[in-house]
């Protein structure tokens, strides 16, 4: 098998069969759909036994318990046959060039390969991508979009774009991150969704990208996200643990980087507060100017 395409759902009756449906209509061969469904409470496993019924590449696993989301992602993934995975969630789709065209990018240097995205509200497209015009972006340059806010706008969150070799996916995917603040990671993605990106990149010389619009992000009142809020808290949280486990040689920035932004945004003190404990000490001064000179600098080149 050379690709599992995932699809975790959680009562989604009405949104699944587009995923299913944009999956099924990949144009290569050697391709399976797994629908892992997180014991939904409504009528969403009949309609993922009708489309297993009438196409055998789709494959429907059902928990006896929901296991939150994260967990729900990973048994996927390991359910999964294929050299290379694509996590697709439940209410997104891709267009039928999607795997061709990343598969075509792969080899040994290559973390993964990312295509471009639209962004869609309430069916009403709201935005475009366009990192995808480069064709490859190295793994300091990912990393430094990952851990300093993005400011390449680089999509580092939502994995529909994204295909993986599903032996990485299985490592990087984390549904519980140490934390002293009590965060349910599991409950909502926010920071295990930008991890498996930092983990995979970390480990490669660069990634590759799709020049085409090929995913389609799709936001609407019952996304995760949307339900969950401000997600800006357990997401800082995620690139520190990222920074400390994988990429010390962030730490000083980081923290620099973390001081200035709590000068304005206060909701983020805590976590400042315990980094401070651990480092003993306030960021280096030069660490510190460093990091307003590159904001100054990106500011004006936009």
């Amino acid at each position: 098998m050379r690709v599992s395409t995932v699809i975790p759902v959680y009562n989604r009756p009405s949104l699944v069969g587009r995923a299913i449906e944009s999956a099924l209509a990949q144009d290569i061969d050697g391709h399976e759909i797994i629908v892992i469904d997180n014991c939904s409470t409504d009528n969403t496993w009949q309609v993922l036994c009708g489309y297993a019924q009438r196409d055998e590449r789709v494959r429907c696993i059902r928990n006896d318990t929901n296991i939150g989301p994260v967990r729900n992602w990973l048994k996927g993934v390991q359910a999964g046959l294929g050299d290379y995975c694509h996590l697709l969630f439940s209410d997104d789709t891709i267009e039928p060039q999607f795997l061709r065209r990343s598969l075509e990018l792969f080899d040994a240097r290559t973390g993964y390969v990312i295509s471009g995205h639209r962004k869609c509200h309430d069916g009403v497209e709201v935005g475009r991508s366009n990192f995808q015009e480069r064709a490859e972006i190295s793994r300091e340059e990912i990393l430094e979009a990952i851990v300093f806010n993005n400011p390449k706008r680089i999509q580092v969150i939502n994995p529909v774009g994204v295909l993986f070799r599903r032996c990485d996916l299985i490592e990087a995917i984390l549904p519980e991150i140490e934390n002293p603040f009590g965060i349910d990671f599991n409950g909502h993605g926010a920071g295990p969704d930008m991890l498996l990106f930092a983990i995979v990149a970390s480990r490669y010389e660069r990634v590759r990208c799709v020049d085409a619009h090929l995913a389609v992000m799709h936001s609407h009142q019952g996304s995760i996200t949307v339900q969950s809020g401000d997600l800006r808290f357990p997401r800082e949280w995620a690139r520190w643990y990222f920074v400390r486990k994988y990429w010390p040689k962030f730490t000083e920035r980081y923290f620099a980087a973390l001081w200035v932004q709590c000068s304005r945004n206060t909701q983020l003190r805590p976590i400042l507060a315990e980094i401070r404990r651990v480092q003993g000490a306030r960021p280096r001064a030069r660490w510190v100017i460093d990091y307003l000179w590159n904001k100054l600098v990106s500011r004006r080149g936009r």
